[in-house]
């Protein structure tokens, strides 16, 4: 019995991942200053990325757009692959 992935769930839930991961981190940072290095480093890598608040919401739609593309992606793929 061949079990497919849903792959609109499990984009919507990589993206929910990312885009929290995101925003609590950012959050974290720019509230404390804890990680600002790690942060503005990793987000240099990310287009329009500023280490502010705007620059929070930024690249917190960036990873949920990009979760989202990658899970439903990967998902199709998979089911592909399985139905060979």
């Amino acid at each position: 019995m061949n079990m497919q992935l849903n792959s609109k769930a499990l984009g919507l839930t990589l993206a929910i991942i990312a885009g929290a991961w995101w925003f609590l981190m950012m959050s974290f940072s720019l509230l404390t200053g804890i990680g600002d290095m790690t942060v503005m480093m990793v987000g240099g890598f990310h287009p329009f990325f500023s280490y502010s608040w705007g620059g929070m919401i930024i690249i917190v739609i960036e990873h949920l757009i990009g979760g989202f593309v990658f899970g439903w992606v990967f998902g199709w793929l998979y089911n592909k692959m399985l139905n060979r």
